[in-house]
């Protein structure tokens, strides 16, 4: 621009809609045009003669000639930069300053051309603070949210998604994604979404991850087309972690299960219940008519000692069955409770053994069942309570004969094991069946058999011993092949090496 614009430029110059302003090599302005005047308020009388800084009240545009010139090879400078109006209000400027040079080349001053960028401004601002929204609105939201393009190849994951199946965007690449589904969903989930894909179609399914840190996580997954312009540009997705509720499902589940088998127990005790009350009804009734008869007969005249004798034995063995009965029933009754005393002292199982097959073998004669007993050459000493641990065998032994048929066999013996004594008590009888095996300690068990053999609270007394001298029991048994329970009792010292 030299020193006179000619009026054809001056015209343009005055019409445009941008300020261009011009400065002597000092920097004061010379030129101010019409869009100038709009921009900043100020007419070219008050500006001319002014700086830019100080009309302007923009430090940033001091010495900016100065440093023009300093730049080798660059003749016009731009930046952007807020700046005041007459009226006080400011904007943003996107300016450039160019050299202006006189008629031998040599500089004479500069123009600036400065155009209103306020509106760009204010919309680049929304825009960075709706992003920082959407991106603080993704990192923090409860959902996975992912951006899937139309091949089922992830672009986008936010850190939901990551947290969910452990995988980053770089990890998940191409179908890197489906390697984080649990092997037993893979297949299933895979084909449903390449199958809604291939339609454009909506897609749900409700699988398992399975997280490189070795969790299992559930999730509702779901995904819908995405259009740009009418045309499908991909999927957007979500994933909902569902673990809690499947947990909860589960141990609902297992509570309902639990509530089954309490009711299942429950109506089953009530029927053993209600079984064994009526066979301890049945047997209290027959040993009190049998004792009531005997008085009956006591009473007449008459009788000679011989009946009299007769009758008193017979009252004798009912009343013993009936305090048997009673004495079963309390200890029931003690070993539910934890009360059933044990009274410990030094026991010679050999010695036991021997008092034991001398009570029953009359009964097994009786019974045409062979009965014999076998314990190892070895210290079978333990420390418990005699009386207690004698019922035990009782009770075994009476089991025993009382389910083999004549002819069979019952065996009784010992030995060390460990620090323990095991006993074993088998027999040649018809066994048990495996569904019956899990209850022949039960309370009552007998009593649904159809024998009707006693209360059934033999196995359950010797369990309830045994377990009170710090031992425990088991049965073993192959239906037409007999049974062998075996219990064990600590010894009052280990067994050598």
């Amino acid at each position: 621009m030299s020193g006179v614009t000619p009026p054809n430029q001056q015209n343009l110059l005055e019409f445009t809609h941008e300020a261009v302003i011009a400065l002597d090599e000092n920097e004061r302005i010379t030129f101010w045009n019409r869009g100038a005047e709009r921009m900043y308020g100020w007419t070219a009388a008050e500006a001319a003669g002014q700086t830019l800084p100080d009309l302007l009240r923009a430090d940033c545009l001091r010495d900016a000639g100065r440093a023009l010139r300093s730049q080798a090879r660059i003749d016009t400078r731009t930046h952007e930069f807020v700046s005041s109006r007459k009226d006080g209000t400011t904007l943003w400027v996107a300016a450039s300053l160019s050299i202006r040079p006189g008629g031998e080349g040599q500089p004479v001053g500069f123009v600036a051309v400065h155009r209103d960028v306020t509106d760009r401004k204010h919309a680049e601002a929304k825009l960075r603070e709706s992003e920082a929204r959407m991106r603080a609105l993704l990192d923090a939201s409860p959902l996975g949210i992912d951006i899937m393009d139309l091949t089922g190849h992830p672009v986008f994951y936010n850190p939901k998604c990551e947290e969910l199946h452990g995988l980053d965007l770089s990890g998940a690449h191409g179908r890197g994604w489906t390697e984080a589904i649990h092997p037993e969903d893979r297949a299933r989930v895979v084909s449903s979404w390449y199958r809604a894909a291939e339609a454009g179609k909506p897609w749900a399914e409700t699988y398992r991850f399975l997280h490189r840190d070795g969790r299992v996580v559930w999730v509702s997954g779901r995904a819908a087309p995405m259009f740009v312009d009418g045309h499908p540009a991909g999927y957007v997705g979500t994933l909902e972690d569902i673990t809690p509720l499947k947990q909860a499902e589960a141990d609902r589940e297992r509570l309902l299960d639990a509530e089954h088998e309490l009711r299942v127990q429950a109506e089953r005790a009530t029927r053993q219940r209600d079984e064994t009350l009526a066979v301890v009804a049945h047997d209290l009734r027959n040993f009190i008519n049998t004792i009531l008869l005997c008085v009956a007969v006591l009473e007449r005249r008459g009788l000679s000692e011989e009946q009299r004798a007769q009758r008193i034995g017979v009252i004798k063995r009912a009343a013993v069955a009936t305090e048997h009965l009673i004495r079963d029933l309390l200890d029931v009754s003690r070993i539910e409770r934890g009360t059933l005393a044990i009274e410990r002292s030094p026991v010679d199982f050999a010695a036991l053994f021997r008092g034991v097959v001398e009570l029953m073998q009359p009964r097994a004669a009786e019974l045409g069942i062979a009965l014999d007993h076998a314990v190892a050459e070895e210290d079978m000493e333990v420390s418990g309570d005699p009386g207690r641990l004698m019922r035990v065998l009782l009770n075994l032994l009476d089991n025993a004969l009382k389910f083999t048929p004549p002819q069979g066999r019952v065996s009784l013996r010992a030995r060390r094991c460990g620090g323990d004594v095991e006993i074993a008590v088998e027999d040649t009888g018809r066994g048990i069946d495996a569904e019956a095996l899990p209850h022949v300690f039960d309370r009552y068990w007998q009593a649904k058999r159809a024998s009707r053999a006693g209360a059934g609270l033999g196995l359950t007394i010797a369990k309830g011993i045994v377990e009170a001298h710090g031992g425990r029991i088991w049965v073993e048994s192959t239906p037409g092949r007999g049974t062998v329970f075996r219990f064990t009792v600590p010894g009052t010292r280990a067994s050598p090496l």
